[in-house]
């Protein structure tokens, strides 16, 4: 759906890259909940949005491949930036710091209800030599 795919892409650009976190309130259902998240809602992903913008202040996500599929959105992204902070347990390196990912969009009613993302391990900073 291509409007479920312009959820999506504010998602990243508008959120994460860009740091104007009172879109959430737009974006996610009450209910969304990220995978170890302590909060639901738009709350949860603006946390999520502070705790990568604390670890990678000049973080961007290039949106590489974006698919979209009933109420369902695949995208494949990488996160560039410098490696300042702690990020999701992995000490900083001072580093420039890219990650790969590809994470499944579930949305209800025009909204983000749920993700599920499956980080490249290698492209993680514990992983580089």
């Amino acid at each position: 759906m291509p409007e479920n795919k312009v959820i999506v892409r504010r998602f990243y650009d508008e959120v994460l890259n860009a740091g104007d976190l009172a879109v959430a309130d737009e974006i996610v259902t009450p209910g969304f909940a990220p995978r170890g998240g302590r909060v639901t809602g738009p709350e949860a992903l603006r946390e999520t949005a502070r705790h990568l913008r604390s670890a990678v202040p000049d973080l961007r996500f290039d949106i590489e491949d974006m698919i979209g599929e009933g109420d369902r959105v695949a995208t494949r992204w990488t996160l560039r930036g410098t490696h300042e902070g702690d990020f999701f347990g992995l000490p900083a390196t001072g580093r420039p710091l890219e990650v790969r990912a590809c994470v499944i969009f579930r949305l209800e009613d025009g909204k983000v209800a749920e993700i599920r993302p499956v980080i490249d391990s290698g492209s993680l900073p514990a992983g580089r030599p």
